[in-house]
C-alpha cells in the first residue's frame, strides 16, 4: 500500500469523518463503494511505479522478458485483490480509531484480518517465485523475490509512520 492510499483510507474512513463525531461514520463497504475508482486508480499507479523498479532492477534479455512479464502481470493482478482487502482493513482501522473507541473486540479482528493477509500475501509470493524459478531460473527468481521484498519493506515502513498506534488513553472493552 502507498502512502497516498494509505492517507486517503485514513482519511475517508475516520479521521476526516473524527470531527463530525455526532454523524454517524460510514460503513467500510460505503467508503470502498463511494471511492472505488480512486482506489482502482491509486493501485493502477503503483502497479506502474512498481513495474518500473522491478524492470530496471531485473536485468532480464529480452527472451527471459517474454517469460518474465507475463508471471508478474499475473501475480500483481492477484496482489492488487490482496491490497482491496489490506485497504479494508485501514478503513475498519481508521473508523474504529477515528470514533474514539478501538475494543478488544475490535482489535481482534483486526488481527485477525492482519494475519490472514499476511499469510495470504506469503502463499502468493511463494507461488510466483516458483513459478519464475521452474520457467527461468532460481537465479533470476531469487532476484525477483530480492526485489519484491525490498519494495515490501519500504511499502511497510511508510504505511507504518502513518498509522497511529492504539493508545492506553482508548477505551478498552
Amino acid at each position: 500500500m502507498s502512502r497516498r492510499l494509505l492517507c486517503a483510507a485514513l482519511f475517508a474512513a475516520g479521521f476526516g469523518l473524527a470531527a463530525h463525531a455526532e454523524e454517524p461514520l460510514p460503513s467500510v463497504e460505503q467508503v470502498m463503494s463511494d471511492h472505488k475508482e480512486k482506489i482502482s486508480n491509486q493501485i493502477e499507479t503503483i502497479n506502474y511505479k512498481r513495474k518500473r523498479v522491478v524492470g530496471a532492477n531485473m536485468g532480464l534479455d529480452s527472451q527471459q522478458a517474454e517469460t518474465f512479464w507475463p508471471i508478474y502481470a499475473l501475480y500483481r493482478n492477484e496482489m492488487d485483490g490482496l491490497n482491496r482487502e489490506t485497504f479494508q482493513l485501514l478503513l475498519e482501522y481508521g473508523r474504529a480509531y477515528g470514533s474514539g473507541v478501538v475494543t478488544n473486540e475490535d482489535a481482534s479482528k483486526m488481527i485477525k484480518m492482519y494475519k490472514t493477509l499476511q499469510i495470504k500475501r506469503q502463499i502468493l509470493l511463494n507461488r510466483y517465485i516458483d513459478e519464475v524459478s521452474e520457467k527461468m531460473s532460481s537465479v533470476v527468481a531469487m532476484r525477483f523475490l530480492q526485489i519484491e521484498e525490498q519494495l515490501d519493506a519500504v511499502e511497510m515502513l511508510e504505511t507504518g509512520q502513518r498509522i497511529p498506534l492504539v493508545g492506553s488513553s482508548l477505551n478498552r472493552m
